[in-house]
């Protein structure tokens, strides 16, 4: 415990030492009214002696507890404080939801998405990423706990889906889009060389999550996550395949959670790219694989996410200062109230 301003006790320390000599010290001469005669006499009686003793002790002890209480109050305003400085740390998991957003993905893209609207508030306290990716992974939500912001992030998903598919599936040019957000959704940074690479790659698409969690190399202890889909029809030569990327998933313990939509969902989702993308998940990375039912697999998924560890994420250091004034506060009352008690018995 420390003093935020020491001076004051030092100021009322003078001023306690000063009244006490220039007060309570002086000695009152006699000024008005009659001498009694002849007191000596009573001056030796016992009574008068043990009436006299007491009252100096009481004065005494009048004397003592103002200048106590003086010191308290000085203390008190002297304001006794604790400073503490703390690298707090919460536990928590680092999400990343990473979205196939080509065309072929639109309808079921359009429920995934209010599936993962639904999934927010049922893993709050982690750090939740979005990345989106056709030819090319683009970070569009970098981690955070901000869920507002986060919730912010998957209605612009919504919104620039439903036009998609509103438009028959036709993706906007600069001529056609309305405003400056769809034009970057779809024309940004997700098909960069796109006639030349080609379309949902979605071996890129896991790689850019993988490679989007902060110190990967070097914090092994973390807690990551991805919940990946994808229809898993890749019109394009990958960078990285699926295959290479599910074995970086386990290379860096990275808990993979992927899901394709059915045949019956997606045309494009053929049995054999559904077996193929299942047998890249559970064999490559250790993951969990999902398909068909969105229900089941967001409840499966929170489950799942629920049952992996947490850890401890630093954050920035904090000062804290508390004061401490209950026991002083206490104290002087206490000395106030044996100050009445005792100046209603100081009478002779």
């Amino acid at each position: 415990m420390e003093l935020m301003n020491p001076i004051i006790i030092i100021i009322c320390l003078i001023i306690s030492i000063a009244i006490f000599f220039i007060n309570f010290n002086r000695k009152k001469k006699y000024t008005t009214g009659k001498k009694v005669a002849n007191t000596e006499i009573i001056k030796e009686t016992e009574y008068y002696k043990s009436r006299i003793t007491r009252y100096k002790i009481l004065s005494m002890l009048i004397k003592i507890l103002n200048v106590l209480c003086i010191l308290l109050v000085s203390i008190l305003i002297a304001r006794p404080i604790t400073i503490q400085t703390k690298t707090e740390e919460k536990l928590s998991r680092d999400i990343i939801l990473s979205i196939d957003i080509s065309t072929s993905q639109n309808d079921v893209n359009l429920e995934l998405v209010k599936k993962f609207k639904s999934l927010i508030h049922k893993i709050e306290g982690d750090r939740i990423g979005i990345i989106i990716y056709n030819t090319s992974p683009v970070v569009f939500c970098p981690l955070t706990d901000d869920y507002d912001y986060i919730n912010e992030k998957l209605d612009v998903i919504t919104r620039q889906i439903e036009l998609i598919i509103k438009n028959n599936g036709v993706v906007p040019t600069l001529t056609m889009a309305d405003d400056e957000e769809t034009y970057a959704f779809w024309n940004g940074g997700t098909i960069a060389n796109n006639a030349e690479r080609g379309s949902s790659l979605v071996g890129d698409g896991l790689a850019g999550a993988i490679f989007s969690f902060p110190d990967l190399k070097t914090d092994s202890d973390r807690t990551r996550i991805i919940v990946f889909a994808t229809d898993n029809y890749v019109l394009g030569t990958e960078t990285v395949t699926l295959e290479d990327a599910c074995i970086l998933c386990k290379q860096y313990g990275i808990n993979l959670y992927a899901y394709c939509p059915s045949t019956d969902m997606n045309k494009y989702a053929t049995t054999e790219r559904i077996n193929s993308y299942k047998k890249a998940v559970e064999q490559n990375a250790g993951g969990k694989f999902y398909t068909g039912d969105l229900d089941k697999m967001t409840s499966n998924i929170v489950d799942e996410i629920h049952q992996t560890k947490a850890t401890a994420l630093k954050t920035d250091k904090k000062t804290y200062v508390t004061d401490h004034p209950e026991f002083l506060v206490i104290s002087i009352v206490i000395l106030y109230i044996i100050l009445i008690i005792i100046e209603k018995r100081i009478k002779l």
